[in-house]
């Protein structure tokens, strides 16, 4: 933001979600909670499970149903926080976008529900885990997308403590 860095912080804790936005590490922009973050965070946790720690898919709260042979829907319930998405995979077993409409965008004080998705590629292996290496944030708005974020991944780090010492 203006060469100032912008840390963003989700979090999803026995069925509460906030998010904490800083400024510079230093200045609350954004502390977000309540029923909406309770949710769109579980959905956040899912779609983090699902691109950094696909072995964490296993878990007894998600379900499964199988759309097709590259198409599957993937539900999660957390103590009656029930998020859902859609993920599609190639022909080689690699996820490839992640859709979901249990999100909210919040707008000031208020929030909107809407689509979004994070579409994944340019698998590479990082000690032994084959992850995606690009990936975006994409808000599907009756507007027009709006692509949100962009990353391209060259290291992952886990169980990492110090990554989060200015929250």
């Amino acid at each position: 933001m203006v060469g100032i860095s912008v840390i963003g912080l989700d979090s999803y804790k026995q069925g509460k979600g906030n998010m904490l936005i800083k400024l510079g590490g230093l200045f609350t922009v954004a502390d977000a909670s309540g029923p909406e973050m309770d949710i769109g965070e579980a959905v956040t946790l899912l779609n983090d499970m699902c691109l950094m720690a696909p072995a964490t898919l296993i878990d007894q709260r998600i379900q499964w149903e199988s759309i097709d042979s590259l198409t599957a829907k993937a539900t999660f319930n957390d103590n009656g926080c029930i998020v859902s998405a859609t993920l599609y995979f190639n022909t080689l077993g690699e996820l490839t976008n992640f859709i979901t409409d249990d999100r909210y965008m919040t707008l000031g004080n208020t929030y909107q529900r809407a689509q979004w998705s994070t579409p994944v590629g340019d698998y590479k292996d990082f000690n032994g885990f084959k992850l995606p290496t690009y990936g975006e944030g994409i808000w599907h708005l009756p507007e027009g997308d709006y692509c949100y974020a962009k990353f391209n991944i060259k290291e992952v780090v886990y169980n990492s403590k110090s990554l989060y010492t200015g929250f």
